[in-house]
């Protein structure tokens, strides 16, 4: 419970958030669900993995910052025992 409580300003911000997104006033399943938004959920509500605006990179495959480190080093590790 400690990380929940200590989360718990930036899940009421983006739940806000969501709910202002809202045009008229419904009700929602999210209107009185705020822990729904404490792990990472998307502002527009998107959890969907395939959806292109928010998963672009992974979708697309766009090589992540991590990837290309690993990468570059194994090409220089390559490198390295082909020289004599």
């Amino acid at each position: 419970m400690q990380r929940a409580t200590i989360e718990k300003p930036r899940t009421v911000r983006t739940w806000r958030r969501h709910l202002a997104t809202h045009e008229a006033p419904m009700a929602c399943d999210c209107e009185f669900q705020v822990g729904r938004f404490r792990k990472g959920q998307r502002v527009g509500g998107c959890s969907a993995s395939a959806c292109f605006l928010c998963h672009f990179e992974k979708l697309a495959h766009v090589p992540t910052l991590q990837q290309m480190r690993s990468l570059a080093a194994y090409r220089e590790g390559l490198l390295g025992v082909a020289e004599p």
